[in-house]
């Protein structure tokens, strides 16, 4: 590994199809046994030129990037090779080694970055403990030496960390044309039931691609509190259920977008459960205030019998 910043030597101004001049970063955290990427660029769909699979490790190729790569990655990886074997198959099947720009990973904390001479300028690398940034056609050094000061100082979750690591090098003035799309990835083995896919945010054409994101992510945060406060209900005693749905009115009670629908009816049902029924309907009603449309869906269920009659009544009183 490399902790000085490396440079390359000359400026090219080619263009092909396909090419993503960008700045990002892949990492690993290896506590959580979580692995993903951050990158933005002024290109269409960044996030095509990386690649993760859970417990495995995470690529990117990028500049006149060689997509081949990303598979070949992982299928010498599969074969326990090295990164430094892996970045000399590279360049054995690859004529234009010297236009690409390659970052890596391995689940173990292996990592290696590799700037070809002919890679547009500003382009370099710099890789630390358990991550690699590289970029190119970038305003200056700055950009990656911000992201990787950033990733290392920066606490808490992988995709927090690399969200704060990609907003440091847009902040530092990331790629040199502007700004179009972004993409965080983190990937997490059965983190989900029949998924690996903790965390993924595309952002395909915005002003302020990776603002986007971290807003994204914001929300998301909101979200999983919410859900968590639902779990945490449908698990505790009954004795400990009022203590939690007080928690979850103090968590709901300014949250009027229609993203938060289902948490009023949840929390509808959860009063309902524990023999509330005007507070009960009280929290459907609101759910009909925040998604008006809604009430189709709930007089079906009240006729099919999924809504008990004597809170259905108190719902759609004086309601058509």
């Amino acid at each position: 590994m490399s902790d000085q910043i490396c440079q390359t030597k000359y400026v090219t101004w080619r263009t092909q199809k396909g090419v993503i001049m960008t700045f990002s970063i892949v990492a690993i955290d290896k506590q959580n046994r979580e692995v993903g990427f951050a990158i933005a660029s002024c290109c269409w769909n960044s996030g095509t030129v990386c690649r993760a699979q859970p417990e495995t490790g995470a690529i990117a190729s990028q500049a006149q990037g060689n997509l081949s790569f990303l598979r070949l990655f992982f299928d010498k990886l599969d074969k326990k090779m090295g990164l430094d074997d892996v970045l000399n198959h590279f360049k054995e099947v690859d004529e234009d080694i010297e236009t690409r720009q390659v970052g890596m990973i391995t689940f173990e904390g292996e990592t290696l970055a590799f700037t070809g001479d002919k890679c547009d300028s500003w382009a370099g690398h710099k890789t630390g403990e358990n991550y690699s940034c590289q970029g190119n056609t970038l305003v200056g050094p700055e950009v990656i030496g911000s992201m990787a000061k950033t990733f290392e100082e920066t606490e808490g979750s992988l995709m927090n960390r690399l969200c704060a690591a990609l907003q440091a090098g847009d902040d530092a003035g990331g790629d040199a044309r502007g700004k179009q799309s972004a993409r965080l990835l983190v990937l997490k083995k059965d983190c989900w039931p029949g998924s690996d896919t903790l965390v993924d945010i595309t952002i395909e054409d915005n002003l302020e691609p990776v603002k986007e994101i971290a807003r994204i992510l914001d929300v998301r945060s909101i979200l999983v509190e919410g859900y968590q406060l639902l779990t945490d209900f449908s698990e505790a005693s009954n004795e400990d259920k009022p203590r939690i749905i007080e928690k979850i009115e103090e968590f709901i009670e300014d949250k009027t977008e229609c993203r938060y629908s289902d948490f009023w009816t949840s929390l509808g049902m959860m009063h309902y459960e524990m023999g509330n029924v005007e507070k009960a309907a009280k929290a459907f009603r609101k759910s009909l205030e925040i998604s008006p449309e809604l009430i189709k869906s709930l007089k079906g269920n009240a006729e099919r019998g999924l809504l008990p009659k004597e809170l259905a009544d108190l719902i759609f009183e004086n309601r058509k």
